[in-house]
């Protein structure tokens, strides 16, 4: 593979600020809505499992759209699909302040989704293009960064929006960020180099792959939902005929919608998993804590945005750190750190959880979580990029990313389905650590993932799928 410098490139600063601003809408609008998420149930007079599908359907929508969002960019230009993103995520943002019941709020938040998930991959696969590789990693923390600041500032600001008024108000706040976002790239001369040849998209791959996770959604989530014997084994029987009918169509499609080819290459196949998993650990958490501090604590929702902000302010500090770090020393290092830390935060917040656990204690376990994923997520992430060829650097990011969601699609299903409770019943402390036991499984799975990681690419620019098998 060559290893020759795209010959233009543009300022990477100014287009990571670009991709920045586009790439915090999906973490700032999951991490607002975790806080309304009581006050959500109560309005609209929901169960626990009912409202869980509100952040369900939004995973499943990203976790399928993410690869063929990628490979729309490798085929169409990044920088159109990117635009064609914002102004989506934009339209349904302002549908769903005025959605008139649940299931229309369901329906303009999964419509948020699939527009919005074109933008990480195609944000990545645009700095892929355009960053020396060996300023790759910091460039990705740095990224890293400005989306964990925003999953930080999510939980204060939708508080502060919830005190103010309703939970509408935290859909506004995405016009301001899609402005920006178009300011910014308007002034980056980036050029679109889309492949010359044009292949079909897999539509029927990404039904297949949608009902697989649906089915599987519904199952977690009538585990303690009080359903009969027969509907879960109606759900059980269609997830195994949805995901065989996917994987044939995966064996027999010219084009499948994810490149399994990449899973080939063990740096990619175990960054990949350290994703799911990482996020796995942080997405369970960040759903868990509103709902532990508001229906067994009774604290405001103010209270929880402090405690989430203290997770996810550590993500944004530590992620460019570790993003250079592993620039220098290799990308396995801040993984195994990171996934240790991970660890030792989840059992030191199940050791100490109680009704009564102070707010402090709360606030140093979410700290350690927080600088665990954050140490390892740049690393992880450049680890899986790097691993693809430049021409497939948008499926390669989208494939990462769909595995980043499908962490919180399983998170959010465990979560719901240990959870899952009617009316006003509030569940027992019991639940709650038998939810941070699994996250603890999870971060040790991780450490596993971390180890197999590559320190750097057996060719500093990339390894593509025509290498695979390679020693790394």
């Amino acid at each position: 593979m060559s290893t020759a410098e795209p010959a233009s490139r543009p300022n990477y600063y100014l287009l990571l600020a670009a991709v920045g601003i586009g790439g915090i809408l999906a973490p700032i609008n999951s991490t607002m809505l975790a806080v309304a998420l009581p006050e959500l149930r109560q309005d609209f007079g929901i169960s626990h499992s009912e409202v869980g599908w509100l952040i369900s359907a939004y995973l499943i929508a990203m976790a399928v759209a993410q690869p063929v969002g990628g490979r729309l960019s490798d085929q169409l230009g990044r920088a159109r699909v990117y635009r064609a993103g914002l102004i989506g995520f934009l339209a349904f943002s302002l549908a769903a302040v005025f959605a008139p019941n649940f299931p229309t709020l369901v329906v303009f938040r999964t419509g948020q989704a699939i527009a919005g998930a074109v933008l990480i991959p195609n944000g990545m696969a645009m700095l892929r293009e355009s960053v020396p590789v060996d300023r790759l990693g910091r460039i990705y923390g740095l990224n890293g960064a400005m989306m964990g600041t925003a999953a930080a500032a999510g939980p204060l600001i939708g508080g502060g929006l919830l005190a103010l008024g309703s939970w509408r108000l935290l859909f506004l706040l995405n016009v301001p960020i899609v402005a920006l976002a178009f300011l910014v790239l308007a002034r980056v001369d980036y050029r679109d180099t889309p492949s010359p040849t044009r292949t079909p998209i897999d539509w029927i791959g990404a039904a297949l792959f949608a009902l697989a996770l649906i089915a599987l959604t519904y199952l977690l989530n009538s585990v303690r939902g009080g359903q009969g014997t027969l509907p879960l084994i109606a759900a059980a029987v269609a997830l195994a005929t949805f995901a065989a009918a996917f994987a044939a169509r995966q064996l027999a499609a010219a084009v499948p919608v994810i490149e399994w080819r990449l899973f080939g290459q063990r740096a990619f196949a175990a960054a990949s998993s350290y994703t799911l998993l990482t996020n796995l650990v942080m997405y369970t958490t960040l759903l868990t804590v509103p709902f532990f501090i508001q229906e067994v604590q009774g604290r405001s929702p103010a209270m929880t945005g402090l405690l989430l902000g203290a997770m996810s302010v550590l993500m944004a500090v530590i992620a460019p750190i570790s993003g250079r770090v592993s620039d220098t020393y290799g990308r396995r290092w801040p993984a195994l750190a990171g996934a240790c830390l991970a660890l030792a935060a989840a059992i030191f917040l199940l050791a100490g959880l109680d009704e009564d656990v102070p707010v402090y204690y709360l606030a140093i376990g979410l700290a350690m979580l927080g600088a665990g994923v954050g140490m390892g997520f740049g690393a992880a992430t450049t680890a899986a990029i790097e691993s693809a060829p430049r021409s497939l650097a948008g499926s390669a990011a989208g494939t990462n990313s769909m595995m980043r969601y499908i962490g919180s699609i399983l998170g959010a299903g465990i979560l719901v389905g240990i959870l899952n409770t009617s009316g006003a019943t509030v569940p027992g402390i019991g639940v709650f650590q038998a939810i941070l036991a699994i996250v603890a499984s999870m971060a040790a799975l991780a450490i596993v993932a971390g180890a197999l990681i590559h320190r750097f690419p057996s060719e500093r620019d990339g390894v593509g799928v025509e290498n695979i098998g390679r020693a790394t």
